[in-house]
């Protein structure tokens, strides 16, 4: 009868230690741990460590002023010499701002240390900042270059005299070969001094006065969400641009914080679907509760629905009954029209109607 003596103990634990496996394997393993998973496996070995610290700070997603710094002081404490290669922030692939309010009151001190961090970032991919104020990137705007960016999300400042805009169209040239997906906001209308082109852009997000400006982009197009806000409220201009879109394949429309009677979606589904009948997923949402349609529209709006050949799915924002059966009176006749003149499946989803596979008689 063999005997288990402590020698042989430990030599069979080490053959079913994890460690066992190549670092490729235990790579794909911990793909699917969590944020203090990865962060308690680093503090365990060596080899552990160089596995999980590459994607422990993969994806940076920051969503507090106190996470920020933080992650600023982390950074910049790292060695940069001899280490450099094995530096935190070169594994960096996405890094988001992802609450509006974590950059609102920061120094400038703060935000240059901020730029510095975010462009050291070589292997960044996906870039997305976001802040309720106008903070000054433009430096990260002119020195920085990622050679493997995707996505770009950027506030522009309306200010005239501010380089912000001319900086963004520089960067966007550096980037021209990688970039696929572009989300810009602005609180007010702006004019860039050209066009922009990039031809591998497929996802665009933002305010629908831009959208002339992405003229040399138009043909690479498959989805696109167009905001209107005050006093930007030319609907026809931009959906007439889209109209040279041929891979155009879903439409969003945003109206933000405008009354129906300044900008209704019935005007708004006449122009797409004399331009861009051939969508297949067309969606409407506003910020407000008001509901923009009326009695008279129904039928209209069935004629121009008509016009489209390759629709697929419909999305209209329609609010709780409750909400505003004071208000308005025609939702309960809209919601029987749709249910009573489409053939097809349809369902309510949290507030919205959306229906699919349709025939119009």
């Amino acid at each position: 009868m063999a005997v288990l003596t402590r020698s042989r103990a430990a030599a069979e634990g080490a053959r079913k230690s994890i460690l066992q496996f190549p670092n490729e394997i235990l790579s794909m393993v911990l793909e699917y741990s969590s944020t203090l998973e990865l962060w308690a496996l680093c503090r365990t070995s060596k080899r552990l460590r160089s596995i999980a610290t590459p994607l422990l700070y993969r994806n940076i997603h920051l969503r507090s002023a106190d996470q920020t710094v933080l992650f600023i002081r982390t950074t910049q404490s790292q060695p940069s010499s001899s280490e450099s290669s094995e530096s935190l922030l070169l594994h960096v692939q996405e890094f988001v701002i992802a609450n509006d309010n974590v950059l609102v009151g920061a120094t400038s001190e703060f935000i240059d240390d901020l730029n510095s961090v975010v462009m050291k970032m070589t292997k960044l991919k996906h870039l997305l900042l976001s802040s309720k104020a106008f903070i000054d990137f433009t430096r990260l705007l002119r020195d920085s270059n990622f050679r493997h960016l995707q996505t770009f999300r950027y506030v522009l400042q309306p200010t005239p005299s501010s380089t912000d805009s001319e900086e963004f169209l520089k960067f966007l040239a550096r980037h021209r070969g990688t970039l696929t997906t572009l989300c810009v906001d602005c609180g007010k209308p702006i004019s860039f001094t050209r066009s922009i082109d990039l031809p591998l852009l497929h996802t665009y997000d933002g305010p629908s006065g831009v959208l002339k400006f992405l003229k040399k982009s138009l043909g690479s197009l498959r989805s696109v969400v167009l905001r209107w806000r005050e006093p930007d409220i030319d609907y026809r201009s931009p959906l007439k641009q889209l109209s040279k879109a041929h891979s155009l394949q879903t439409l969003d429309i945003v109206i933000v914080d405008i009354s129906p009677g300044r900008l209704r979606e019935p005007t708004i589904l006449a122009a797409v679907a004399q331009y861009v009948q051939h969508i297949q997923v067309l969606r409407f949402s506003r910020s407000n509760n008001l509901y923009g349609f009326a009695f008279d529209d129904l039928m209209p709006m069935r004629q121009h629905l008509s016009r489209f050949a390759a629709l697929s799915e419909l999305r209209f924002a329609i609010f709780r009954r409750e909400s505003v059966s004071a208000v308005n009176d025609d939702l309960p006749i809209l919601d029987a029209w749709l249910r009573t003149e489409w053939t097809g499946d349809w369902l309510m989803v949290h507030g919205f109607l959306r229906v699919r596979r349709w025939m119009i008689d």
